[in-house]
């Protein structure tokens, strides 16, 4: 049997053509190349240039990009607030010690002994405290008012070169305010205050606006005080006593009624002495709601502006005052009276009221802690001429205008009135400017401290970018280093192996 021949096995020869090695090495040159250029790229600092070099931490790094742009945002409003109310505050600080001078010149020109030549002398003094007030009110920070509210291109406060016929108050204080309003005076920065009329005969009487009632000056400045010791906490306590016990004197009951009776008949009695108060207190009454009846709402703003000029020198106001007719029957019958006023300049507030707020943090708006300015309300609050219950819009010139009443009353030489309202107005004044200047002060504390606060926020938040973004500098020289010899072998190599022309090219 023959022996098969062996079979050699069947290799297959593949053989690369030059173009094939030259594209292969281009590839890897070119891949290296890259390699490089992306190290070199992240020489600036940091690593991630666009979302496909690490999504994950470019969604970080975006997120704290907003959070540093809202930081600086945050930081450029807080400088800028804190700058505001620095002007603010140095003004009103000013202004408070202007207004502490203008009480205590107050209280000085209420003493007796002084002279003609002492009231000219104090009222120059006190001329000059309105006018510096007038200046600083004015004051700007660059070319914006810092008391104009919105309007801070506009020069807020301007006094009239006029006079004006300005309705007389009476200013309550903390006593009264207690008695008639059955109020606690609010910090003595809020004024409770009655119109004053007076007759033909020159007799004054003080017009309750809130309850319609008409008192005899009298009552108002001194009597009272006996109801006080009759235990009567406020006026309405009196007039419900007295109203009930003329109930109790009509009762069913024997008992009931003739004890009233005879409490009432004793003329010594705490009724009798009462009502009897009462009587010669109060005036009469004012119904100004000539349609309803039952109400005693009077608008001021009938009669006055919001800054307390009568709109009309001869206008009066109808009193209605019981009496009793000829046969002994309760009646009543209507008397005009006319206002008081005060011949004085006045000042006109052309700011708004409206507040300028600028945001110190991330978050919903803050309409009350963001506010950085004082508008003329709040320097100079608002009295019976135009609070809510007047009819008037806000003047904003409140105290000031009582300011130039305080004035003109210190030269008509009305010891009385400055021992009383005078001192009273002034008070109010001074502590509605301290409180203005301490809400400034406080809320520029508040911003001093958001301000540190945000700078450490900023400090935190360019830390976590550059733990994100940031390059490792030793790893990057040492890895630019490799990929930079491994570059250079790479054309050493190519210009070895491949075709002398390519290598020549190269």
């Amino acid at each position: 049997m023959a022996q098969s021949a062996e079979v050699a096995p069947n290799f297959m020869t593949i053989r690369m053509s030059s173009l094939q090695y030259m594209y292969n090495y281009k590839t890897a040159l070119n891949r290296a190349y890259k390699k490089q250029a992306d190290l070199m790229e992240h020489a600036d600092g940091t690593h991630i240039h666009r979302g496909s070099d690490n999504p994950e931490e470019y969604a970080k790094l975006l997120r704290f990009n907003v959070s540093q742009f809202e930081n600086d945002q945050y930081q450029k409003d807080v400088k800028n607030a804190i700058s505001f109310m620095q002007t603010e505050d140095a003004t009103l600080t000013n202004m408070v010690s202007i207004a502490k001078t203008f009480a205590e010149k107050t209280i000085q020109a209420a003493v007796t002994t002084n002279t003609s030549s002492d009231y000219e002398a104090i009222a120059k003094e006190m001329y000059s405290c309105i006018e510096e007030t007038l200046s600083l009110c004015n004051r700007q920070q660059g070319d914006r008012y810092v008391f104009s509210g919105q309007r801070d291109t506009t020069q807020p406060f301007v006094l009239s070169e006029d006079y004006y016929d300005r309705g007389m108050l009476k200013t309550l204080d903390t006593a009264q305010t207690k008695f008639f309003k059955n109020h606690i005076s609010e910090g003595d920065s809020f004024v409770y205050q009655m119109l004053q009329l007076k007759d033909d005969d020159g007799n004054e009487y003080y017009f309750d606006t809130e309850y319609g009632d008409v008192f005899n000056r009298k009552f108002v400045d001194e009597t009272y005080k006996e109801l006080l010791t009759l235990d009567f906490a406020n006026i309405n306590a009196a007039k419900a006593y007295v109203a009930n016990m003329e109930v109790d004197s009509a009762s069913t009951d024997s008992t009931v009624a003739d004890a009233a009776q005879a409490e009432m008949a004793n003329e010594t009695s705490k009724y009798s002495v009462t009502k009897q108060l009462l009587e010669e207190g109060i005036y009469g009454t004012v119904n100004v709601d000539k349609e309803d009846t039952s109400t005693t709402v009077f608008s001021v703003s009938t009669y006055f502006d919001s800054k307390g000029v009568i709109k009309d020198d001869s206008a009066t106001l109808d009193v209605t005052i019981p009496t009793t007719d000829a046969n002994g029957n309760a009646t009543t019958t209507t008397t005009a009276l006319s206002f008081v006023t005060i011949s004085q300049q006045i000042v006109t507030y052309n700011g708004d009221f409206k507040h300028i707020s600028m945001v110190k943090e991330n978050g919903a708006t803050d309409m009350i802690s963001d506010v950085v300015n004082v508008t003329g309300e709040d320097a100079f609050g608002f009295d019976l001429f135009d609070n809510d219950a007047s009819g008037n819009e806000r003047s904003g010139t409140a105290y000031l205008n009582s300011m130039l009443t305080v004035h003109g009353q210190i030269l008509k030489e009305d010891v009385p009135w400055l021992n009383s309202d005078g001192v009273t107005i002034s008070n109010a004044t001074h502590n509605n400017m301290l409180l203005a200047q301490s809400t400034i002060g406080a809320r520029l504390q508040l911003y001093t401290n958001v301000s540190t606060m945000l700078e450490s926020q900023g400090d935190v938040i360019t830390e976590d970018i550059t733990n994100t973004t940031g390059t490792d500098v030793a790893e990057l020289a040492t890895r630019l280093m490799e990929m930079t010899s491994l570059y250079n072998m790479a054309l050493s190599i190519g210009g070895r192996i491949l075709p002398v022309s390519l290598a020549d090219y190269l």
